[in-house]
């Protein structure tokens, strides 16, 4: 089984909501129902008020719950690291975030020297990861091995988060990455997909195309594993019970 402390749910599941205008906190607050006590903030949907920030802050405080953060920016630009990084580790720390994701960017021989500012920019208190996008040039695998082996050396501790159903729109086996990067992996972005026309969609890991089983039975059995997709209730109320009786 997958205990229920090990699951995450994105924000982006609730998708239809956040597009009706209904905000993160609320939604968060929906979704408490479900006995989870893991979510993954999408920075896209904040409003960007120190109310917000404070509320959900408050939340997470009242309820026990762990905050997750996904940032959709490259974490290095033009080979350096972002300029708005100090922006984005102050929202995480005023969220009460544990764990914060970019996607990597133009990383190159110049960015090794700039490492060590990623070691004294980010506290200990919030664990620094990089997840495989959809695009060739953020997340092909020699790219990602390249930049995990780099820090190791460097000694920055920096994570992977592997977005299983995301391999599919860059052309890469799903297995062979998996297990390739596995020293690097801190948590696991689980959705699925189906291919029609040699088009890839993003649906539910439940009746995908994508052998999730095999797949998770792959992972450290501690790792965080985040749900996310757009999904009606009743379906994720499903796929919940999928996921906790997965025999694992």
């Amino acid at each position: 089984m997958v205990e229920p402390n090990r699951i995450v749910l994105n924000t982006l599941i609730a998708q239809v909501a956040h597009d009706q205008g209904v905000d993160q906190i609320t939604i968060i607050k929906q979704l408490l129902g479900l006995g989870i006590t893991n979510f993954e903030l999408r920075r896209e949907y904040l409003r960007f008020t120190l109310p917000e920030l404070a509320a959900l802050n408050q939340l997470r405080l009242a309820n026990r719950l762990t905050f997750f953060l996904s940032v959709p920016a490259d974490l290095f630009v033009d080979g350096h690291v972002t300029q708005d990084l100090l922006q984005y580790v102050a929202e995480a720390q005023a969220l009460g975030v544990s764990y914060l994701k970019f996607n990597l960017g133009q990383f190159t021989d110049q960015s090794v020297a700039e490492l060590p500012y990623l070691a004294k920019v980010v506290p200990d208190s919030i664990q620094l990861n990089i997840e495989n996008d959809q695009t060739i040039q953020n997340a092909t695998l020699a790219t990602l091995l390249n930049f995990f082996k780099v820090a190791k050396d460097n000694q920055v501790n920096i994570g992977f988060v592997n977005d299983l159903g995301n391999w599919v729109y860059t052309n890469q086996d799903e297995d062979e990455t998996t297990k390739a990067l596995l020293p690097y992996t801190r948590y696991v972005h689980l959705k699925g997909y189906q291919v029609e026309d040699g088009k890839p969609t993003t649906t539910s890991f439940v009746g995908s195309q994508l052998d999730w089983q095999n797949l998770l039975k792959q992972f450290d059995q501690t790792l965080p594993i985040a749900l996310e997709y757009p999904v009606e209730e009743p379906q994720l109320t499903s796929d919940l019970t999928t996921l906790k009786d997965f025999d694992i």
